[in-house]
């Protein structure tokens, strides 16, 4: 999104235009998400909501954004990541069986009875293996600064600033993310 088209944007979400909103909807939700889905362990549901607070309290706080200091995304991505926080907060305190241990209901609805359920969940089981093994050897801040840079491609500054780091802090974190993701998922391969 250029800066013009951004400032656009804040001023119709600062005058409550319907239009804007929904520019910020299409623009974010999947993105928050994607990343609500990847720090909550697959929690869809959980997921869902998190974007609709995360919407909300943007059109709600809207002149609290500080263009010179941040940019919309960045905006954007640190309220969620807040929500995301005091979630898995919320479930700490909570004993049940941890979130990747369970199936949801949405997520079996997803599946059919069509020649590729074996292909889809053969990848699927993959791509969660995948994930359980960098959860194992990352830090949460690697986790989380992999994923905005992988999945949301939120550039280092922005990264930053949703985290509270350094541009230069991030470029640290990420290259021993990555370095520590390669050994592993190559290692696991041979």
């Amino acid at each position: 999104m250029t800066e013009h088209a951004e400032a656009a944007l804040v001023r119709g979400l600062a005058a409550r235009a319907p239009e804007a909103c929904a520019t910020l909807y299409d623009r974010f939700a999947r993105g928050v998400h994607r990343y609500a889905v990847a720090r909550l362990r697959g929690e869809v549901g959980l997921a869902e909501e998190i974007v609709v607070e995360t919407m909300a309290e943007v059109v709600r706080d809207i002149r609290r954004l500080d263009p010179g200091r941040s940019s919309l995304s960045a905006w954007v991505y640190g309220i969620a990541r807040r929500r995301v926080l005091l979630e898995i907060r919320r479930q700490q305190r909570r004993k049940s069986v941890p979130p990747w241990g369970q199936v949801t209901l949405e997520s079996v609805r997803e599946t059919s009875d069509g020649p590729s359920l074996e292909s889809r969940a053969l990848s699927r089981l993959e791509a969660q293996r995948q994930v359980a093994l960098l959860t194992e050897i990352l830090s949460e801040v690697e986790m989380e600064a992999l994923m905005l840079s992988g999945v949301e491609e939120l550039s280092a500054r922005e990264i930053g600033r949703v985290m509270g780091r350094s541009e230069r802090a991030v470029h640290s974190i990420l290259h021993r993310a990555r370095t520590k993701a390669r050994e592993r998922l190559v290692g696991d391969d041979e």
